[in-house]
């Protein structure tokens, strides 16, 4: 039986909607679109709902609930809609470090962009091997000529490589905004990769690959 988790602010609530142990909601439209009245948002793994937050609901801290839905009726691999939900307990959070969500964003990258200067630039990053910011540099022009839509998770993976580079030499007194500003960069570029592998064709485990991210 798939189990399934929500996010909610620590008044716990989504938006308007006030959240709480029993709780349960049901969906005001009657259609099936993610993204709208019509269904209640959850995960169906709390990995998904920790790395997925800052291009969902983007709570900068939050309750992370295990819930009992009714009539699932839509899945974009990232997020599951639901007509009714019913808030059970709460349960503690997984944790994503800056460091895993760029990591999840290369290999989400890596999925759907096998160009080989990218590919080689991408495991040498992920091996430590080569971090430098002039590796992001020499790898960059070729993707962009490449022209394939499939670039747009190559160019994200660099992106949060270069916040979380910068947040690192920023000065003490704005460090502490820097990394939440770098964690944020991140975790966007982490879901634009993993949009970009979500509308590809091959179906990509996210989940496995979040795991690996967090190894």
């Amino acid at each position: 039986m798939t189990k399934y988790y929500k996010l909610t602010d620590t008044s716990n609530r989504t938006i308007k909607t006030q959240w709480g142990i029993g709780v349960i909601h049901k969906a005001k439209g009657t259609g099936k679109e993610i993204c709208s009245s019509d269904v209640i948002h959850v995960y169906d793994h709390p990995l998904k709902a920790v790395m997925f937050n800052p291009i969902h609901a983007n709570f900068l801290t939050y309750h992370l609930w295990e819930v009992r839905v009714k009539k699932v009726v839509a899945n974009d691999t990232l997020k599951v809609g639901v007509k009714q939900c019913t808030t059970l307990r709460q349960i503690d959070a997984p944790v994503i470090t800056t460091e895993q969500r760029v990591k999840f964003a290369i290999l989400c990258a890596l999925e759907v962009y096998s160009e080989k200067s990218f590919a080689l630039w991408a495991n040498d990053w992920l091996s430590g091997k080569n971090r430098s910011e002039s590796a992001v540099e020499s790898v960059r022009s070729a993707a962009e000529s490449a022209g394939s839509a499939a670039w747009s998770a190559a160019w994200s993976a660099m992106s949060a490589v270069r916040s979380a580079a910068e947040s690192a030499g920023s000065a003490t007194w704005s460090a502490a905004w820097s990394a939440m500003s770098a964690v944020r960069s991140a975790a966007e570029s982490a879901g634009s990769a993993a949009w970009s592998a979500a509308e590809s064709a091959k179906p990509i485990d996210f989940v496995a690959l979040i795991k690996q991210a967090r190894k």
